[in-house]
């Protein structure tokens, strides 16, 4: 395996392997002596196994790692705590089967890693932070169950403005909300383990997200969030009733639009999409359906991730008078897909990660 991604990685130009190693322990001990900019890492090892290798690095060399998971149960969930300790993201390694796999995997490698090496490393050992803290968060959260969503406290944004009276000035959808919908990339599943939590319990609108992950991942991913979240967390099913209080999670593999039928809006997962994309979840072809079956009572929000998916989709979503929350710069992991949405003009609110449930709470 170390050979085969020596051999993918060797093979674009921008990209030198500067060494392997065996082990956790060993890789320790070279990235200490080489200072590379990147490292790929197996979970599974000897000596010294992926996650405990992580967490070492990540606490006295912050280095952006990609970590290589089986999708097994065990593989799942230890990539889940990996994306914890900050690790920059997840590569599915090939199950056995020739060609396509190995394919896809160098595609997907080669774009990671370039993505990676533009990173600062202080926000990956942030990012770990964010994740350990998460259940902090979801404790003081449980303390306002109970509360009305409009009468939890008033965050500023980085937008927002406060004027003499002390009253907020930050901008605040002109319709009723009706549906959130949430894309991000790289860095997303630490993130939405800080913004998911903050939503209560009695929130009055259903929440649909698209995560960019490998296929086998975001089932693992709905999990660990049920157990962080006031509200219930589950991998989206075809054809299921849209409900308040219920978070889906788009699969991974396939597209997540709503479909509206008699005034109900319904789940609609498969692999058609009305436009040419990369990304399956795309953000884009989530969007693009919430502005065609919910138009102005969609609230779309763009959190840390790499390119520009959600774009398209957004700039629907505002022509129809719909609301857009962007993650501000400071806080991403990666600041591709807000820096999009910010630099057409289209966000309504740019928010740090930490306020982003306040700000959305504030808006529904």
């Amino acid at each position: 395996m170390r050979l085969t991604l020596q051999k993918i990685l060797n093979q674009d130009p921008q990209i030198k392997v500067v060494d392997t190693a065996r082990d956790g322990r060993e890789g320790i001990e070279k990235l200490r002596a080489l200072h590379p900019q990147v490292i790929t890492m197996d979970v599974e090892m000897p000596v010294m196994n992926g996650l405990q290798a992580l967490d070492e690095i990540m606490r006295w060399q912050p280095t952006p790692v990609i970590i290589l998971s089986a999708v097994t149960t065990e593989g799942t969930q230890a990539t889940m705590k990996a994306l914890d300790y900050g690790a920059f993201d997840v590569v599915a390694k090939p199950s056995g089967k020739p060609g396509a796999d190995l394919k896809n995997l160098a595609v997907d490698l080669i774009e990671k890693v370039k993505g990676a090496a533009q990173v600062d490393p202080s926000r990956l050992s942030k990012n770990g932070a964010i994740g350990r803290t998460a259940m902090k968060s979801n404790a003081l959260n449980s303390q306002t169950q109970g509360a009305n969503p409009a009468a939890l406290p008033n965050r500023v944004s980085t937008q927002s403005g406060v004027n003499r009276g002390g009253r907020s000035t930050a901008k605040r959808p002109k319709h009723p909300i009706e549906v959130v919908a949430i894309g991000t990339s790289t860095g997303g599943p630490s993130a939405l383990q800080t913004v998911l939590p903050q939503l209560p319990a009695n929130f009055p609108v259903p929440v649909i997200v698209a995560q960019h992950m490998p296929p086998g991942f975001t089932g693992p991913l709905a999990q660990r969030l049920n157990g962080l979240c006031p509200l219930k967390v589950r991998e989206g099913v075809h054809g299921e009733p849209l409900k308040a209080g219920t978070i889906y999670i788009a699969p991974a593999g396939k597209q997540i639009q709503v479909m509206r039928k008699n005034g109900q809006l319904f789940l609609n997962i498969g692999d058609e999409s009305p436009i040419t994309t990369l990304y399956h979840p795309s953000v884009d072809v989530m969007f693009l359906s919430l502005a065609k079956e919910v138009g102005k009572g969609a609230l779309g929000v763009v959190m840390t991730g790499m390119g520009n998916d959600g774009l398209k989709g957004m700039r629907e979503i505002k022509a129809l008078e719909g609301f857009a929350i962007a993650e501000a710069e400071e806080t991403c992991v990666v600041y591709g897909m807000p820096r999009a949405i910010v630099d057409a003009g289209l966000a309504d609110r740019v928010v740090p990660l930490s306020e982003i449930g306040h700000v959305i709470v504030e808006c529904v």
